[in-house]
C-alpha cells in the first residue's frame, strides 16, 4: 500500500486527536521532515476525512486509513515520506538507494502541482543510475477530486549523469470553475 494514500500536503499541520498517543513515533516522523525539508505534512482528522470525501477516494473508512498508517513499519514509512519531500515547484528530495550489481524494475511516486496530482514512473535502475536501455512509463493521478491536472502527453529525458529521470507533462487543470488549458509541469526523479 503507498503512503501517498495516508498523507496529505497542507498548509498548516493537523494532529489526529483520538489516535494521537497510538500515532506518536509517526506524527514525530512527519514533524522531522516538516522541519527539516520545509514540507507540512500531516495525518488527516476524522472530520477532514469525511468532509472532504476521502473515504471514497482512499475506499475505506477512517479507521481503516488509521490501521493502515499503524501497520506500516515505521521505517519504511519514513523512507516514504522522504520520497514524498517536495517543495511547491515539483522538485523532490534525493534518497540514496543500495547499489545493486544489476538492473531492478521499480517504481516512484511524487506529489506535484501543489499536492494535488501524483505521477509515477516506472523505471529500472542499477545502483545510484537509471538503466537508459528501459523507456520508463509515466502515469498521473489525481489526489483531489476539485482541482487537478489532467495529463495529455509527456516527455522525458535522463539527466545528470543518468542519476535524474526529468519528466515534461503537459495538459490542463480541471477546477471547479473551469478548465485551464495549455499547461505544463517539469518532475525531477532522483535516484
Amino acid at each position: 500500500m503507498m503512503i501517498i494514500s495516508l498523507l496529505l500536503i497542507s498548509s498548516q499541520f493537523s494532529y489526529v486527536c483520538a489516535y494521537e498517543d497510538e500515532l506518536k513515533e509517526y506524527t514525530d516522523a512527519i514533524e522531522g521532515i516538516n522541519k527539516e525539508y520545509n514540507t507540512s505534512f500531516y495525518l488527516l482528522t476524522e472530520a477532514d476525512f469525511y468532509k472532504y470525501d476521502y473515504n471514497q477516494l482512499f475506499n475505506k473508512d477512517y479507521e481503516k486509513y488509521i490501521q493502515d498508517i499503524k501497520n506500516t513499519d515505521l521505517e519504511s514509512f519514513r523512507n516514504e515520506l522522504l520520497q514524498l519531500a517536495i517543495e511547491s515547484n515539483g522538485e523532490i528530495i534525493e534518497v540514496d538507494i543500495n547499489e545493486m550489481t544489476r538492473s531492478m524494475l521499480g517504481t516512484r511516486t511524487v506529489l506535484f502541482f501543489s499536492g494535488h496530482n501524483t505521477m509515477t514512473l516506472r523505471c529500472k535502475y542499477s545502483g545510484s543510475t537509471f538503466d537508459t536501455s528501459y523507456k520508463p512509463t509515466v502515469t498521473v493521478n489525481k489526489v483531489h477530486n476539485f482541482t487537478y491536472f489532467e495529463m495529455s502527453s509527456h516527455t522525458g529525458k535522463f539527466t545528470n549523469s543518468n542519476k535524474t529521470y526529468s519528466v515534461t507533462a503537459k495538459g490542463r487543470v480541471i477546477t471547479e470553475t473551469g478548465i485551464v488549458g495549455n499547461q505544463s509541469f517539469t518532475v525531477n526523479f532522483n535516484l
